[in-house]
């Protein structure tokens, strides 16, 4: 009796697996095929995006290479027209080459141009666009704009989790002493002699400047404080 009842129930459990079947195999196919379909896409598109930066790096090679027979302005132009297509990688190194091409021929604005716009451009990672900033910050140090040169980097120099920031406040203090601020080129290259963790170098640089400051200061004082007082021998 018991093996009627076995094959009862397996007569049954293959009924209703039928049923299920019938109902929704057509699903289960569909999905299989799916999978096949997303795996092979995947596949497909990450073996042509291994070509293409492939590519765009022999490319990019090619066009440094071309560097040594072109000149400055030449190259800048190359690779900006090599950006334009290329992959994000290779068209954020290719900007950055060229804003550096551009300022060594002293095309100073153009320069500012393509760091401002990779300073700017949120699909470039924080980082370089930072490096970007920092960059744009010395070109327009050097043309003279000290205000949009502060305004560029301020926000670098004041994030201390930043690790560009000690840069940022030191071009920030060399903008404020050349535009004639002393007070703040003061606090900032004070900051930056005083503060933990500031690497030697730029330290050093932050007293020399101190120094200067002093200087300038004294300097300045008689002609803000009127006739400077007597020596001692003078009044002897």
């Amino acid at each position: 009796m018991s093996d009627i009842f076995q094959e009862v129930e397996e007569d049954l459990r293959r009924e209703r697996l039928k049923r299920i079947w019938d109902r929704y195999g057509i699903f289960v196919i569909a999905g299989a095929v799916l999978i096949v379909l997303v795996t092979a896409g995947f596949r497909g598109y990450d073996a042509w995006k291994t070509g293409r930066e492939r590519a765009a790096g022999d490319e990019f090679a090619a066009v440094l290479a071309q560097a040594q027979e072109l000149n400055t302005v030449s190259v800048a132009d190359e690779l900006v027209a090599f950006g334009e297509n290329a992959p994000g990688g290779y068209a954020m190194l290719a900007d950055f080459r060229a804003g550096t091409a551009y300022a060594e021929a002293g095309e100073s604005e153009q320069a500012q141009q393509v760091f401002r716009a990779l300073a700017e451009d949120t699909s470039v990672p924080a980082p370089y666009r930072d490096l970007a900033g920092i960059r744009l910050g010395h070109l327009l140090i050097d043309a003279g704009d000290y205000d949009a040169a502060r305004d560029t980097l301020l926000p670098i120099a004041e994030n201390t989790g930043n690790p560009f920031h000690r840069s940022a406040q030191e071009l920030v203090g060399l903008a404020a002493f050349s535009s004639g601020d002393t007070d703040e080129a003061l606090r900032w290259f004070t900051a930056l002699r005083e503060e933990a963790g500031t690497p030697p170098a730029i330290q050093g640089r932050a007293q020399f400047m101190l120094g200067l400051i002093a200087q300038t200061v004294e300097v300045e004082a008689p002609a803000n404080g009127g006739t400077p007082a007597a020596s001692e021998e003078e009044t002897n």
